[in-house]
Formats: C-alpha cells, sequence, structure tokens
C-alpha cells in the first residue's frame, strides 16, 4: 500500500498483512479465481477466502494465475461468466470488476444480476459501457476471474 495514499487507512473491515495470502489463509479455505481454471463457480461460499489475481493475464503471462494456484495446492474456480455472456476474446476482467460482480452477487444472490448490474453514473444523461466503464469494451487488464 502506498503510504502517500492514506485514504487506505479508513477501509473497513480490511486488514493489510505484509505475509503472502497463503501464509495468513489455510489453502483449504482459499479459493483462487482464474479465468483458466476448469471449475465453475455457482455460489459464494463465505467460509471461502477468494483471491482475485492482480496479474494482468495475458500474453507472455497467459495462464499464470492458474498455474500458481495448482503449484501452492490451492483450490481455483472462475465465476460462470459463460452462463450469460458471449466474448469472443479470452474471458479476463479487471480486478474491480471481478470485485464489483462478487459484490453484487453477495448482495442480491443472483449471477445473471451480478454480470449485468450497472452502477449509478457520475455524470448525468452518462450510459456506461459494459461493467460500467464509458468506453464500451469488457475486460481489459487485470487479473482472473
Amino acid at each position: 500500500m502506498d503510504k502517500t495514499d492514506e485514504g487506505w487507512v479508513n477501509w473497513k473491515d480490511i486488514t493489510v498483512k505484509t505475509e503472502a495470502y497463503h501464509e495468513v489463509v489455510a489453502k483449504e479455505e482459499l479459493v483462487y479465481l482464474t479465468s483458466d481454471s476448469p471449475n465453475v463457480l455457482t455460489e459464494l461460499d463465505d467460509t471461502k477466502a477468494y483471491v482475485i489475481g492482480g496479474l494482468v493475464d495475458h500474453n507472455h503471462h497467459k495462464g499464470i494465475t492458474f498455474e500458481r494456484a495448482q503449484e501452492l495446492g490451492i483450490n481455483h474456480a472462475q465465476l460462470p461468466l459463460n452462463s450469460f455472456v458471449k466474448m469472443n476474446s479470452r474471458k479476463v476482467l479487471a480486478v474491480n470488476h471481478v470485485f464489483e460482480i462478487m459484490l453484487v452477487y453477495l448482495e442480491k444472490g443472483d449471477w445473471q444480476e451480478a454480470f449485468f448490474h450497472r452502477p449509478a453514473s457520475k455524470e448525468r444523461g452518462h450510459s456506461p459501457g459494459p461493467r460500467g466503464n464509458s468506453h464500451g469494451r469488457q475486460g481489459g487488464r487485470g487479473g482472473g476471474f
């Protein structure tokens, strides 16, 4: 965390640790979210901690998050995006989009609502593109899901 931007210290229910996630949480309680996993989530388990990869997981890094989960012996899965959205390219979403989808799913209990939820725009009359960006692009840089 950037010490010059102290806004993060006010986050509620967030604990910042220097140890790696697999050193803080038991492997059995972790699920690494990666679009390369053959496992598809049907629901979120409140006894699990979900790891959203922060790497750009494409090009020469393709599959690195899935490989890392396997190396560590951590459960892995992907969001059920294929059930709701047709994408012509590889299914990689930005970390903030994955987090937002998970939050909406936890609130609504419905994956379709979670994938198609549109946050209120800050600009009057502005209609955001997919997942809330104004460029009409889905995904971009970010981790797998």
